[in-house]
């Protein structure tokens, strides 16, 4: 009777939904920009960034100051010659040279320099690095929404593993009870010598393989757990249920982060192209400076020359011959953008080659859950005659425990199934580029 009742919990539990308590992914989900990846990159916005600032700089000047303090070693001099007449000779004047010294400064001298320079014209170049700034800092911006996509997936592909895992646990528990019962009989029968020796041993063998397999499964799901908590940077200890249903999909693959990422690195080599076009324009500055120059620290005495050396200055610099390095600049930067349009063509072939597979696999799985949702009907029809034989004595308890085994078994690959159909479920989400509303 003992028996009975035990193994009529036994049945009971297994008939009731498989109920898993934790996290659910939801929960999971929300907490995706905790992880350090996550972290990392929006740094690397910041980088960009001020990047964008040291570029947009450029396009109002630069105002900067100098003071020098120059010691010579000698002083300087203005060396002259001149003719002296030295006496008269036939009438005539004889004249010699002399050579003359004069000091023109003193061996101290300082100088005090506030100069403004601006870029007139760079060509274009000052504009399109800009320009080429502004798409990096937006590219790096789509990484971020990329990494999240990325993050969610792995996420929703750890979380449905763990599920699974957790699934075959339950249902190898459920069997190793069924087998434990199972053995308690062996021992009976073979005391009573109604089995050999060898049957007995069988039934002990395959309850310590199912223990063994039973840990086997829980190292697996603790190192996804482990995995799991890496990976939002907190821990995990417990993952909860999974729900599915039908969706339908409207994929819209140019709204991927991973997409605009392409389409911006497409931008970015068009402005590569003008920037190398740059070289063939003249490159106009203007300068402003006031200046001084002084024989004291406070730059007010100058014995030699006046204080004031202020002045206004436009250059003009033009690349006359380069041995063909603009033209090759120019060709490289033609080339990388039709390398990058060729790459974006095939991105997007790619993904939707792998959307459509992963569509397929969904369908498939959809269809093997209706077979297994029609097997455990079977299991439970067959384990219910079992039990009323059982009860009536007309069949015995290896029968009863086998048909539990059975349903157990069964239980677990439904819900191995809906782990993997709420996983492709997501991945067909994320990878159609549709707004994901955080309900899971």
């Amino acid at each position: 009777m003992t028996r009975l009742i035990s193994t009529g919990k036994i049945a009971i539990t297994l008939l009731l939904p498989l109920q898993l308590w934790g996290e659910n992914f939801s929960q999971i989900a929300r907490q995706i920009t905790n992880s350090l990846q996550y972290k990392l990159q929006k740094e690397q916005i910041e980088l960009y960034r001020q990047r964008l600032k040291e570029v947009e700089s450029k396009k109002w000047g630069r105002l900067e100051g100098e003071y020098r303090a120059v010691r010579l070693f000698q002083t300087p001099i203005l060396k002259f010659e001149t003719q002296a007449p030295v006496g008269v000779v036939n009438g005539k004047i004889i004249y010699t040279p002399v050579q003359t010294q004069v000091e023109m400064g003193k061996k101290e001298l300082f100088t005090g320099i506030i100069r403004y320079s601006y870029p007139l014209f760079t060509g274009f170049a000052l504009s399109n690095s800009i320009k080429k700034s502004q798409l990096e800092l937006i590219r790096e911006r789509l990484k971020l929404s990329n990494l999240k996509r990325q993050l969610l997936l792995k996420a929703g592909e750890l979380y449905s593993s763990i599920y699974r895992i957790k699934a075959e646990i339950w249902a190898l528990e459920k069997a190793k009870k069924a087998l434990a019962s199972a053995r308690s009989q062996a021992r009976s029968l073979f005391r009573e010598g109604l089995i050999d020796r060898a049957s007995l041993d069988g039934v002990t063998a395959k309850y310590y393989q199912i223990t063994a397999s039973i840990k086997g499964k829980k190292a697996e799901k603790r190192a996804l757990l482990n995995l799991l908590s890496y990976l939002l940077n907190r821990q995990i200890t417990e993952i909860g249920g999974v729900e599915i249903k039908r969706v339908t999909f409207h994929p819209n693959f140019q709204n991927r982060p991973d997409v605009k990422i392409v389409k911006e690195e497409l931008k970015i080599a068009d402005t590569q192209i003008k920037l190398a076009k740059s070289n063939y324009y003249p490159q106009i500055g203007l300068e402003i400076g006031l200046k001084r120059e002084g024989e004291n620290l406070w730059l007010t005495k100058n014995s030699y020359q006046n204080l004031d050396h202020s002045y206004v200055a436009v250059a003009i610099k033009y690349p006359l011959w380069t041995g063909g390095g603009r033209k090759a600049q120019l060709e490289e930067a033609k080339v990388g953008k039709i390398a990058r349009l060729l790459f974006y063509r095939d991105y997007l072939k790619k993904v939707e080659t792998d959307y459509n597979n992963t569509h397929a696999q969904l369908e498939a799985l959809y269809a093997q859950l209706r077979a297994v949702k029609a097997e455990i009907r079977a299991r439970k029809s067959y384990y219910r005659t079992i039990w009323g034989k059982f009860r009536e004595g007309l069949s015995d308890s290896s029968d009863l425990n086998g048909a539990i085994a059975q349903l157990a078994e069964a239980r677990a690959k439904l819900e191995g199934l809906k782990a993997q159909i709420f996983f492709l479920t997501l991945k067909l989400k994320l990878d159609g580029g549709e707004p994901i509303n955080g309900n899971f």
